[in-house]
């Protein structure tokens, strides 16, 4: 089994410690190999003074420190040594910056179980180590590219009403607006918690938390204007037990 060296970056001892302990979790049921190493700095400096002198595989950084940011730390990093990384905030406004250095995930503070799994899995990815199926787990945000540009924008998941696809694009409805952006159905499919989010039709997935009722081959939305988005016959099977009334 793969051993993974491991480094927690936060100047909160107990934010960090959150992490850890997820970690650890992960390490006693065995679900995504071994760590031979957890080791937790909560100065910035210190960190990068062992990261230039060790190897280490995957990086929980926090990004607001004293003396020196998560951002700054990691540029420092010559390119060889940069480990796959995940940066830990307590602020939503940073995840676009964050993959622009080309960050695995990007998890709000009070980690969960599921962020910190699925966290790994990406790193794992990353470093080309296989990657166990993660169980149902939920996600918060997500990170889109938007068409005919190269910068990136941040979703909450809760907000996402719809997705349709337009040739080679996606159009995602949402509370507020409706968004165009390069990725495929499938794609999105394999990333959405499917806890709510259902593929009804090749063109449609839907969040089952704004359908108001079913109604032969048709879906009502509870959300916003009178919608109703198309079933496949091949894919009823997919909403079976979702709790909406069939009229």
């Amino acid at each position: 089994m793969p051993k993974y060296s491991i480094v927690v970056v936060d100047d909160e001892r107990s934010d960090a410690n959150k992490v850890v302990e997820q970690i650890l979790k992960l390490k006693d049921i065995h679900k995504i190999g071994d760590f031979e190493d957890v080791k937790v700095f909560e100065n910035g400096k210190e960190a990068l003074n062992y990261l230039m002198h060790h190897k280490v595989d995957i990086l929980f950084l926090d990004i607001q420190m004293p003396e020196i940011s998560g951002f700054e730390l990691y540029k420092i990093l010559p390119q060889p040594m940069r480990p796959a990384l995940v940066f830990v905030t307590a602020y939503a406004e940073f995840a676009l910056d964050s993959y622009k250095l080309d960050a695995c995930d990007y998890l709000l503070k009070n980690v969960t179980f599921d962020a910190v799994f699925l966290a790994l899995n990406k790193c794992l990815k990353r470093l080309g180590t296989p990657i166990m199926i993660a169980p149902a787990v939920q996600r918060e945000y997500y990170v889109y590219e938007v068409k005919d540009s190269r910068c990136k924008r941040v979703l909450k998941y809760r907000d996402i009403i719809y997705i349709h696809s337009i040739d080679n694009y996606v159009e995602i409805v949402t509370r507020n607006e409706r968004l165009i952006c390069r990725i495929t159905m499938e794609e999105i499919e394999e990333n959405m918690p499917h806890a709510d989010f259902v593929r009804i039709h090749r063109g449609y997935i839907v969040n089952f938390k704004f359908v108001k009722y079913i109604d032969g081959g048709k879906l009502w939305l509870a959300e916003g204007e009178k919608i109703s988005l198309p079933i496949s016959r091949s894919r009823r099977k997919n909403i079976a037990g979702m709790g909406k009334s069939i009229e």
